[in-house]
């Protein structure tokens, strides 16, 4: 510090301005204390805001003197200039400031970015902690463990503090929260909320068939996303079943759910005219035949009692719910009175293939006593209206239609017994834009009941034509016999009356399935084709509408638009094209090996019964006949719903008079197939081989022996070993499959958990899933079977009654014993201090079942008594409880005092 010039004047001046701020500095000659300028202690820096020197010479000061917690009064620090014997002091106040940062304790969890941090609790010198702004370094959550960090809280009016604190970092676990599942389709879907998840963790599904926790199905990884899980199992086999979400050794509890066999859930009449049976999943369209009913034997009505006549016929309509989960049925007539629906085994599948099992439901009454009513009024174009009604009718009853004027309309009702509505065809001599009011009378359900209202009134309004006239597009000869007419749009009220051919009878019009604008026209017989000529030709006329509509007269588009007329030659060619294969080839139908060939146009199949062919097999070449349609030529068929294919089970073709030999190759010409216009087919050769026919009979299962521990099945065939011994395919209600052995002669034996059965009865053995060797899965089966328990009578101790009896005392009552058979085969030795005691035994079985007496031919002494005695079993140790459980085996039991 520089020195400072003192002058008199200027410093008494001085002096005299500055006592309002600090106590002047002073030096008595007299003595050795110098009194320096107060000042405040700013921060907690005490060294601040001491002198460093006096007049060039170093100070040091007592800081102790200075109570750094005192605050808000003047504060005397004491010091000495070193080597000049001078004592210097300073008055002090001490501002507030900061002193330590005292966090609590900081646990941080693995994985997850530290927070929390930048507001920690200050200890300030006036005793009060400051939640205060710090910034921290050191803290990391990369792995677990205990570390260290440091916090500092800086600012310029408290100061700056620095700590160096421990923390742990812990492994976090996962949280798995609001579980949720259902059933849909053989199908477990479960959701659920995640917390804590980590890169890399994931959480899996775990399935345990049966509910057996021993019998976990391979686990499946869920998706997680944004905290929300999702995951669905693979199919699962009927039957009462139990999940978990796990990660890691985070486990959620075990809970449970059911599949559910296919089954019928419930039978009932909606009126008395339709069934419903609903099932418990979605079925197969196939129950219902290509014309509309149920297929055969699958679905059968008997009635029990009651008037009704209805019943099940080829002739019955039925249709599927949307859903699939339900078939409605039109009984033939009237249902009144008790019932029972029975269905067939195999008749019925599911969407996904499985067999529905044989049922017969309860008996229900059908009893109707709702009235039929109006459900809807619409048009189906401008000319017809369809009116729906609530259930089927047997009568439609009468009807009257009224203009709005209160004339009389014509209009014509089309109903069919049986249907549920009435289509109504509107005059073409009404004009468009017309109301009209129906009313019905005396329409009648099938149950009798009357419309309700009696009589009910409807209106519809006759369409607005659209100002566009149906034209014809096209019309294309199809052979001599046969030609198709396309329309602009869809037309209405074509008869065989609206067509003509110069010469020739018009024997049918059919509306094309893919083109309702289309329709196709034939002749009675094929036109005639001039000598030398490929075609003729010929006028095709379409009528007009006329004025006055009549048959053959009354075309007209959906808005009642009039068609013009139509007149056009057109040439009709003679069919010179013979037909062609487009392919061959062998697939499977129910396991049996079919051979399919499919042409270019739809043929007809001549004499096949001796087409040249040639075998090879094991590099022998064999020429013969081989013939394709079986010996009452009735095997090589059409397709259903492919009028241009045939085929033919390889199991019906023969080869020289004989089946087809397997791994054979086959080369056949085929010929005496011809076209609608007896085009033959050009010579065409194919090849196949002859594989193997599956065995499409499904597995049946008999009961067989049981015993204590024991299940054993005997199957009608070969089955999938796989299948056979996986323990998730079988349970009895209420006890635990221990292990399922496949054994000789298709037999499956089932051991139960040893000691798990406590009570004898019935119970339900149920067996789903099993497959025959080529695949072909079982019905599901149950059956009642008697099982006795299977817990192991066990010594549960030995005692000395005196000197010369013990006692043993087991768990349960076990078999008599008499002496004579002991005598001959004796169950208990017995050894003292390890060592065999020689000595007569003789066992006797108490009356109460559980004890055993041990009479000893020599009582023991003392010397023996002080010893340890223990029972020990012979080779011949057979006892058993009274269901034939042989006692537990056992090393020794030491006889009690």
């Amino acid at each position: 510090m520089a020195k400072k010039k003192q002058f008199v004047t200027a410093a008494a001046a001085f002096a005299v301005a500055a006592s309002a701020v600090a106590p002047a500095i002073t030096a008595d000659a007299a003595s050795t204390t110098v009194q320096l300028a107060s000042d405040y202690v700013r921060g907690g820096d005490l060294d601040a805001a001491l002198d460093k020197e006096y007049k060039g010479s170093e100070i040091y000061w007592y800081k102790s003197s200075v109570d750094m917690n005192k605050l808000g009064v003047f504060q005397t620090a004491k010091g000495f200039v070193k080597g000049q014997g001078i004592r210097v002091e300073k008055k002090l106040r001490v501002l507030n400031h900061a002193q330590d940062i005292q966090p609590e304790e900081i646990v941080l969890e693995e994985g997850v970015p530290a927070s929390g941090l930048r507001i920690q609790p200050v200890l300030f010198a006036d005793g009060v902690k400051y939640n205060k702004v710090v910034t921290y370094k050191g803290f990391s959550t990369e792995k677990a463990g205990e570390f260290e960090g440091t916090f500092t809280y800086s600012n310029k009016a408290f100061g700056v503090v620095t700590k160096t604190v421990k923390y742990k970092v812990v492994a976090t676990k996962v949280e798995l929260s609001e579980v949720k599942s259902e059933v849909m389709d053989d199908v477990l879907s479960v959701t659920a909320d995640v917390k804590n998840l980590k890169d890399g963790e994931k959480v899996e599904l775990v399935v345990y068939a049966n509910r057996d926790m021993n019998a976990a199905l391979p686990a499946v990884q869920a998706e997680v996303k944004d905290g929300k899980l999702t995951v669905k199992s693979g199919k699962l086999p009927a039957g009462n079943h139990s999940f978990i979400l796990r990660s890691g050794e985070v486990k959620t509890d075990v809970m449970n759910f059911v599949v559910e066999a296919p089954m019928v859930k419930e039978v009932k009449a909606i009126n008395a005219k339709q069934l419903q049976v609903t099932f418990n999943k979605a079925i197969d369209s196939s129950v219902i035949d290509t014309d509309g009913s149920i297929i055969d034997g699958a679905i059968a009505l008997t009635k029990i009692s009651g008037a009704g006549t209805g019943a099940i016929t080829d002739a019955s309509v039925a249709k599927l719910s949307e859903d699939k989960m339900s078939v409605i049925i039109d009984a033939s007539a009237r249902l009144e009175g008790q019932y029972l629906v029975t269905l067939a085994a195999d008749k019925v599948k599911t969407t996904s293939g499985k067999s529905i099992a044989a049922y017969t439901s309860n008996v229900f009454n059908v009893e109707d006593k709702v009235a039929p009513a109006v459900s809807s009024v619409t048009n189906l174009n401008a000319s017809v209206v369809r009116v729906k009604f609530s259930e089927p009718l047997s009568s439609v009853g009468s009807w009257t239609f009224k203009l709005a004027d209160g004339s009389n309309a014509t209009v014509s009702p089309t109903f069919s017994a049986g249907n549920d509505y009435v289509d109504l065809t509107i005059d073409g001599g009404i004009a468009n834009g017309s109301q009209i009011t129906a009313t019905i009378l005396g329409a009648a359900d099938y149950a009798g009941n009357l419309i309700t209202p009696n009589p009910t009134t409807i209106n519809f309004v006759k369409g607005v034509k659209d100002g566009v006239k149906p034209t014809v597009t096209s019309v294309t000869a199809v052979g001599l016999d046969k030609f198709e007419v396309k329309f602009s749009e869809k037309v209405q009220n074509v008869s065989v009356e609206d067509f003509s051919v110069s010469g020739k009878t018009i024997t049918s019009v059919t509306q094309d399935s893919s083109d309702a604008t289309k329709y196709v026209v034939a002749l009675d017989s094929a036109l005639t084709v001039p000598a030398g000529q490929t075609s003729v030709l010929a006028t095709v006329v379409v009528n007009a509408t006329a004025d006055t509509p009549a048959a053959g007269t009354n075309i007209t588009d959906l808005s009642g638009e009039r068609f013009d007329g139509f007149s056009r030659i057109v040439e009709f060619k003679k069919d010179t094209v013979a037909p062609k294969l487009v392919k061959s080839e062998v697939k499977k139908e129910n396991g049996e090996e079919v051979l399919f060939l499919t042409f270019d146009e739809v043929v007809t199949k001549g004499n096949v019964d001796a087409l040249a062919a040639t075998q090879l097999k094991d590099f022998v070449t064999t020429t013969d006949d081989i013939d394709l349609d079986g010996s009452a030529n009735d095997k090589l068929v059409a397709v259903a719903g492919d009028a241009k294919s045939l085929k033919v089970k390889l199991s019906d073709v023969t080869f020289n008079g004989s089946a087809l030999v397997q791994g054979a190759e086959y080369t056949v010409t085929l010929a005496n197939f011809t076209d609608a216009a007896s085009n033959a087919l050009a010579n065409t050769s194919i090849k196949f081989v002859r594989g193997t026919d599956a065995d499409t009979t499904k597995p049946v299962p008999t009961v067989g022996t049981i015993t204590n521990d024991t299940i054993q099945i005997t199957f009608d065939r070969p089955l999938d070993g796989a299948s056979a011994v996986n323990k998730a395919n079988y349970s009895i209600n209420g006890l635990a499959i221990d292990t399922v052995t496949l054994k000789p002669g298709n037999v499956v034996e089932l051991k139960l958990v040893s000691g798990t059965n406590t009570l004898n009865g019935l119970r339900n053995l149920s067996i789903a899933n099993v497959k025959s060797k080529d695949g072909v899965a079982m019905d599901n089966f149950m059956q009642s079977v008697s099982l006795v328990e299977n817990v192991k009578p066990a010594i549960t101790k030995a005692e000395y009654v005196d000197l010369s009896t013990i006692r043993v005392t087991f768990s349960e009552d076990v078999e008599y014993t008499t002496v004579a058979e002991v005598a001959a085969e004796a169950d208990f030795a017995l050894k003292l201090d390890g060592v065999d005691f020689t000595n007569t035994l003789t066992e006797v079985m108490a009356a109460d079942g559980k004890t055993m007496t041990i009479t000893l031919g020599t009582p023991v002494d003392a010397t023996q008594y002080a010893k340890t005695l223990t029972v020990v079993p012979t080779a011949d140790f057979d006892i058993e409880d009274l269901n034939g459980n042989k006692a537990a085996s056992f090393t020794s039991v030491t006889v009690s005092k």
